[in-house]
């Protein structure tokens, strides 16, 4: 299991780093003597289990574990502390042990036992049959949890039937629709065969990993059982559309939710009859990093609001709004250089790609915090 130590006493953080390496459980993959920088770090390291200290500051041990459930609730919490007083609180937030240090190798070990216990239980959970995997963002993948392994595809024809299928999701389809769509110029006779080829070519591919009996077809009308699958795409647009504001109840939710974007739907493959969906995932996207962005800004997480806002400029060069967005950060933080670089950028994009200036709007606030500066 994957493991991570938040101790803001470095002695305390090395004698648990140690303790941890000698068990065959526990793989150790950060320590940290900050609560927050922890918390920074949580999506990108996913751990299995965390060893906290309760009393640090800033963000007390019971405060950063309700944030990191908010995360990922399967991510065990384990105690490691000098004061009793917290144990209450401690299990209220589900903890799996409260350990007073000094921590021995025994009460450790007892401890792992029970995460080894929980953690099997959510793995044997996750690879039931009802949860297999599919993941659009950046390219198409497909796991069958069954075994958890990815889907080989065949052909290129039989990988694109599987992705129309899902993008028509709970959709009946016309056996010639499907031909039109995968062999545009061919014959109806040679499309007919190719599509029957490419079903037999998809279904077997599915089978490899344990997926079986989720296409249907009824009167040449061809439809996908797709209930026992979870989808990345399903959930970024869901959590988008119920979570339209971000706050400090959602914040965590919502990077989690905006980490799911791996790339363009279906990557690189560039299906043109997916193009709509592309670009509406695309602007969903966007729209969300800029609410991120802007939360940061209000909140002086001035860093983390940079380094997304700048994704956002990569992927549509000439958004405004973000632009406008990136140089009040560079206002608040004084940067008078990257605050220009960022104007220049955009009045060149405009000029090259589109032929036009920025809005009136865009250049007096520009002026206007040059000005100030």
């Amino acid at each position: 299991m994957r493991a991570i130590i938040i101790d803001d006493e470095q002695p305390s953080l090395n004698l648990m780093k140690i303790m941890i390496g000698t068990n065959k459980h526990l793989e150790l993959v950060g320590e940290f003597l900050s609560a927050d920088e922890a918390l920074d770090q949580i999506q990108v390291l996913m751990p299995d289990v965390v060893f906290a200290d309760v009393e640090m500051p800033a963000l007390n041990g019971i405060e950063l574990s309700q944030k990191i459930k908010s995360i990922h609730d399967n991510i065990q919490i384990v105690f490691v502390t000098a004061h009793e007083k917290y144990a209450i609180e401690a299990f209220k937030v589900q903890a799996v042990n409260y350990i007073l240090k000094p921590i021995t190798q025994e009460e450790l070990n007892i401890t792992v036992n029970r995460l080894v216990k929980n953690y099997n239980n959510q793995i044997n959970l996750l690879r039931t049959p009802s949860t297999n995997h599919i993941l659009l963002l950046g390219g198409l993948k497909v796991y069958g949890n069954a075994i958890d392994e990815e889907v080989k595809w065949p052909t290129i024809k039989a990988r694109e039937l599987f992705a129309y299928f899902v993008y028509n999701r709970e959709k009946e389809l016309d056996k010639w629709e499907l031909c039109d769509i995968l062999w545009p110029d061919a014959p109806a006779a040679k499309a007919e065969q190719n599509l029957y080829s490419a079903i037999n070519r998809m279904k077997s591919s599915l089978k490899q990993v344990g997926v079986q009996d989720v296409l249907k077809c009824e009167k040449g009308k061809y439809s996908m059982d797709l209930r026992g699958f979870s989808c990345d795409v399903w959930e970024f647009t869901e959590f988008i559309e119920n979570n339209p504001f971000v706050s400090a109840e959602n914040i965590l939710k919502c990077e989690r939710n905006l980490g799911l974007y791996q790339g363009g739907l279906f990557g690189s493959e560039g299906y043109s009859w997916a193009a709509e969906l592309r670009e509406n995932i695309n602007l969903r996207f966007l729209r969300s990093a800029k609410n991120i962005g802007l939360y940061y800004i209000e909140h002086k997480k001035y860093d983390k609001a940079e380094k997304l806002l700048q994704k956002a400029i990569q992927m549509d060069a000439g958004d405004e709004e973000t632009a406008e967005f990136m140089m009040k950060l560079y206002f608040l933080t004084e940067n008078k250089q990257a605050l220009v670089d960022t104007y220049k950028s955009l009045v060149y994009y405009l000029k090259e790609e589109m032929g036009i200036s920025p809005k009136k709007s865009t250049q007096q606030l520009y002026n206007d915090l040059l000005i100030k500066l």
